[in-house]
């Protein structure tokens, strides 16, 4: 699983070119229980179920990614565990260049009436000596049952394209 999200990340954030999320043409998302909306320019690539675990994965039109890991029956990972297992994961899969820890820290989001915490990591990806700068965000959400968590990482120079898509993504989700 760990190896899945970390080669969709490395892929999209090393190889494609970003766009202006779609806020015009937005399209809903729903199955088994989980709602939400995306920029129209934006898809869900996969949606896995394994036992106690469902993972979403969302790409941009470009290198932008989003990712929604949902957690059943009382199976919990603290929030600094998850960002520390898609770290170290991440390297793992790189192909060529690596990936740095980056500074890891607390902040808070404009909008949190969706969200319990929210982490950030602000790293590197170096490839043939030329750094590019990423943040991921992780954020912890509130919910009245199970466990959820949702990632989005862009490069930062990217970041203005797509920030509005990640928020309407997080603003707009629904567990049932």
């Amino acid at each position: 699983m760990w190896k899945n999200i970390c080669t969709l990340l490395l892929a999209f954030a090393l190889f494609s070119c970003e766009e202006q999320a779609d806020l015009s043409n937005s399209q809903a998302y729903t199955k088994d229980g989980v709602s939400f909306t995306l920029p129209g320019n934006w898809t869900v690539v996969e949606d896995i179920v394994e036992e106690n675990f469902r993972y979403i994965s969302i790409e941009s039109s470009g290198d932008a990614v989003a990712g929604i890991s949902l957690f059943y029956n009382g199976v919990r990972i603290e929030l600094e565990d998850y960002i520390d297992l898609i770290i170290e994961s991440f390297n793992d899969e790189l192909p060529v260049g690596s990936r740095n820890r980056g500074e890891v820290f607390e902040f808070t989001p404009d909008n949190t009436e969706n969200i319990a915490r929210a982490i950030r990591n602000q790293f590197a990806i170096t490839l043939a000596s030329v750094e590019v700068p990423h943040t991921s965000d992780f954020y912890e959400m509130k919910t009245d049952r199970d466990y959820v968590i949702i990632f989005t990482q862009v490069s930062d120079q990217d970041k203005h394209l797509v920030q509005q898509g990640f928020d309407q993504l997080i603003n707009s989700f629904v567990v049932d």
